[in-house]
C-alpha cells in the first residue's frame, strides 16, 4: 500500500498483508474507505507526534531535526515501504469521503502542531505548516523523478529550507 497506494491494491492484497482473509476484513471494516481511514487515523504523523510526546523542549527539537533528515533523505525515497504513509495516500485521501479527509485533516493538523510547539517565534505555525507541505512533497516530487541526481536535488533544496524554517537565520551552507 505505501508503494502502490491505497487505490493501486485490491481488498485481497490488503488483507494478506494484515495476514488476514477477505471475510475478516470486512468483519472489521464497512468497506475499503474505512480501512483507508483507519490507517490515516494509526499512521499520519506516526511515530514522530508519539515520539515527542514528552521531554525537554531541547530533545524535541533535537528528534525533530533528526525526524526532518530521515523523511528528507534518499533511502525514504528509495523505500517507500519503509516509510510514512502522507507522500503515498495523500492524493488517494483526497479522493476520498469526508471522513477519511477529515481524519487526515485532523492527523496532519495534530503533526503540524507538535512541529510548531519546537520551533521559537511568532510566524512558528507557518512555519510548522510549511516544513510539513515540503517534507511531504519533496519526497512525492523526487520519487516520481527519473534521475537520481535530480532526485537528489529535490530532497537537498527541501532540507536546505526545512533548516532555515526550523532554525530561521542559521543557513546549512
Amino acid at each position: 500500500m505505501k508503494v502502490a497506494g491505497f487505490n493501486g491494491i485490491g481488498v485481497d492484497k490488503l488483507a494478506a498483508a494484515a495476514d488476514a482473509t477477505s471475510g475478516a476484513f470486512y468483519s472489521n471494516f464497512a468497506n475499503k474507505e474505512a480501512m483507508l481511514e483507519a490507517i490515516v487515523d494509526a499512521n499520519v504523523g506516526e511515530p514522530f507526534v508519539s515520539d515527542t510526546a514528552s521531554g525537554t523542549k531541547a530533545e524535541r527539537r533535537t528528534k525533530l531535526k533528526t525526524f526532518v533528515a530521515e523523511y528528507l533523505s534518499s533511502y525514504h525515497v528509495d523505500n517507500p515501504g519503509d516509510g510514512c504513509v502522507m507522500p503515498t495516500l495523500s492524493a488517494d485521501v483526497a479522493r476520498a469521503g469526508a471522513p477519511t479527509r477529515e481524519a487526515y485533516e485532523h492527523k496532519i493538523s495534530v503533526l503540524a502542531a507538535r512541529i510548531a510547539e519546537l520551533l521559537d517565534g511568532a510566524d512558528r505555525d507557518r512555519r510548522a505548516w510549511s516544513i510539513v507541505a515540503l517534507m511531504v512533497g519533496a519526497v512525492s516530487i523526487s520519487r516520481a523523478m527519473a534521475d537520481p541526481a535530480t532526485q537528489a536535488e529535490v530532497i537537498d533544496a527541501a532540507s536546505e529550507t526545512t533548516d532555515g524554517l526550523i532554525s530561521p537565520g542559521k543557513r546549512r551552507r
